[in-house]
């Protein structure tokens, strides 16, 4: 039986941690490709979850944060 390469699917914690020991310092490009790919295909609930990984690795604050 072949490995996932990402995690449960519904745990970003993981799924950010999965992304750094993977990719490392591109991480955040690597998800940034997947929530492309999400938006893309019209996945709107995968694209809000790859866009929450991203502001997580990259330190972007939500959009209505600080409001």
């Amino acid at each position: 039986m072949m490995k996932a390469i990402w995690p449960e699917p519904s745990d970003p914690e993981s799924m950010m941690e999965a992304a750094i020991d993977l990719f490392g310092d591109e991480a955040a490009t690597a998800v940034a490709h997947c929530g492309l790919e999400a938006w893309t295909d019209g996945r709107a609930d995968d694209f809000a979850f790859w866009v929450d990984i991203f502001r997580s690795l990259t330190g972007v604050p939500s959009a209505g944060a600080g409001n």
